[in-house]
């Protein structure tokens, strides 16, 4: 039930992240952030440098979780589950560059 948690969340992260990104690159700040936008960003990067590092270290250990797990059932509910926790850090990752680009209308 857990691991069904964690994979839900690792989905979310995945779909809410580029949209959040988009919104920052707009000019959005979070209300309770005392200080610029600039600060926000530089914040908000490293926000993202720690979860595209999260992502792709979780995704390596499920997948290597999932090559030394007994039944095949185990090996691909760790497989999936690595590939979900990579494409979030590569989410993440790919999220740092949408910040770089200009914002349009």
């Amino acid at each position: 039930m857990l691991e069904l948690i964690a994979l839900v969340a690792a989905v979310v992260v995945c779909i809410w992240t580029p949209i959040e990104t988009r919104k920052v690159r707009g000019g959005w700040m979070r209300k309770n952030f005392k200080g610029d936008h600039a600060e926000f960003v530089a914040k908000y990067r490293r926000q993202l440098t720690v979860m595209s590092w999260i992502g792709l270290v979780l995704g390596v250990l499920n997948i290597a979780l999932g090559l030394v797990a007994d039944g095949t059932a185990g090996l691909v509910v760790k497989l999936v589950a690595g590939a979900i926790w990579i494409a979030a850090g590569i989410v993440s990752m790919t999220s740092r560059r949408i910040l770089d680009l200009p914002h349009t209308t």
